[in-house]
């Protein structure tokens, strides 16, 4: 009936695409531009005319503060472009010594956060928790720290095992009984098979417990004599 109804629409001049259209909606629709441009939508599976008000999205452009809100996020700042571009030209008109003041109060503010936040997730009584605190407050300054205590270490184990003969098996059971561990807690990841290099590397590791608690206490008198020094 229906394709019967088209070819006698087409014989009377009529597109029978629009007839099929009616009854055959389709998603797949673009900009026709038959009869008005930009408000009419041609289906492209049906070849139907189908007005465009019908598929009006919901869709509304965001406001002024929305889009600086997603631009503030997208970048390393906090603030929105204006507020932060007003605190760069307050600062731009500080004096040297009021922006030094400003920056030591700045960091005594953290500092207190820091702390607040360490109480409060408990990583102020743990030993990894200073760790972490002191990689923050020190940078590059613990990492050199540390890693000279890393490689100094690692030179004594070389220097013990070579040339002094010690066995790397009776230190680690003489460790394991000061620190009240378990046995085997480090010489059971010792081994012999590694070769001296490899022995030492893994002896080295194995001082971490010792070594950590060192650096932790060391690290904040050494980076400020270097710095005071510098």
């Amino acid at each position: 009936m229906l394709l019967a109804t088209g070819v006698r629409g087409a014989m009377k001049g009529r597109p029978m695409a629009s007839l099929l259209g009616q009854s055959l909606p389709c998603r797949n629709t673009v900009n026709g531009g038959a009869v008005k441009p930009a408000k009419i939508l041609l289906c492209t599976h049906h070849y139907s005319t189908i007005p465009m008000h019908k598929f009006q999205s919901s869709y509304s452009m965001p406001s002024q503060t929305q889009i600086q809100s997603m631009r503030a996020s997208s970048s390393f700042s906090a603030l929105p472009p204006d507020e932060e571009q007003a605190e760069k030209e307050r600062v731009a008109s500080l004096t040297q010594y009021q922006k030094e003041m400003e920056l030591r109060q700045l960091d005594s503010e953290l500092a207190r956060l820091q702390t607040l936040r360490g109480i409060n997730t408990g990583e102020l009584y743990t030993l990894r928790g200073k760790f972490k605190m002191l990689s923050r407050d020190y940078g590059m300054g613990f990492l050199a720290w540390y890693w000279s205590v890393w490689f100094a270490t690692a030179g004594l184990s070389y220097v013990a095992i070579e040339v002094g003969g010690v066995d790397p098996f009776m230190v680690a059971a003489k460790v394991e009984s000061f620190l009240g561990w378990e046995a085997d807690a480090i010489a059971g990841k010792l081994d012999p098979t590694l070769g001296q290099i490899g022995l030492v590397i893994a002896v080295n590791e194995c001082l971490e417990p010792l070594r950590l608690p060192f650096v932790v206490m060391t690290t904040k008198p050494v980076v400020n004599f270097f710095t005071k020094r510098s």
